[in-house]
């Protein structure tokens, strides 16, 4: 009886030590676009830079997908290059209607997707963190009124045992 007891509570020790280890070690993929202020004009094309990277915790992971959320009735398209290819899994080039407003903000409408894998669970490989895993093309539309809009980023798959912090860039259209 006292070895079972030994070794039931070595179980238990080693169970607990799993659950904090993974609690200690999970971070949270953070997905930010820069500059995060920008100036554009009507008919004009921006470029900012999609960059990634992993707080407190593993910086390598099984990948992350995201949204990028723009308002269609300033911003004519985006569009997305110098894209990051290792892992990369899938993009959207068509724009996705945000019908069920993912990133919580009335003002956005449409979103672009784009995802990475890594099933190793050591992605990114090649790619020092923070790092830029792609380039968003901005083209404002032709006589876009004078007002401030957002470009967001939200999530739609993150590696297990992580948090998800996506940073907004500000567009002052003029």
């Amino acid at each position: 009886m006292k070895k079972f007891t030994t070794s039931l509570k070595f179980m238990v020790f080693v169970f607990a030590s799993m659950l904090i280890w993974g609690t200690v070690y999970a971070g949270t993929q953070s997905v930010s676009l820069t500059p995060d202020s920008s100036v554009a004009f009507s008919n004009e094309a921006i470029s900012l830079q999609v960059r990634y990277d992993v707080i407190d915790g593993n910086k390598k992971t099984t990948g992350i997908g995201i949204r990028i959320h723009y308002n269609s009735a300033v911003i004519d398209n985006i569009s997305l290059s110098d894209v990051y290819g290792e892992g990369m899994v899938g993009q959207h080039y068509s724009p996705q209607k945000d019908t069920e407003n993912l990133d919580k903000d009335t003002s956005t409408d449409m979103y672009i997707i784009v995802a990475w894998a890594g099933i190793t669970g050591q992605w990114p490989v090649f790619l020092s963190l923070p790092g830029s895993v792609a380039t968003l093309n901005v083209n404002i539309k032709d006589n876009a009124p004078n007002i401030e809009t957002k470009i967001n980023v939200t999530a739609s798959s993150i590696a297990a045992g992580n948090e998800f912090k996506g940073n907004s860039a500000k567009l002052l259209i003029q």
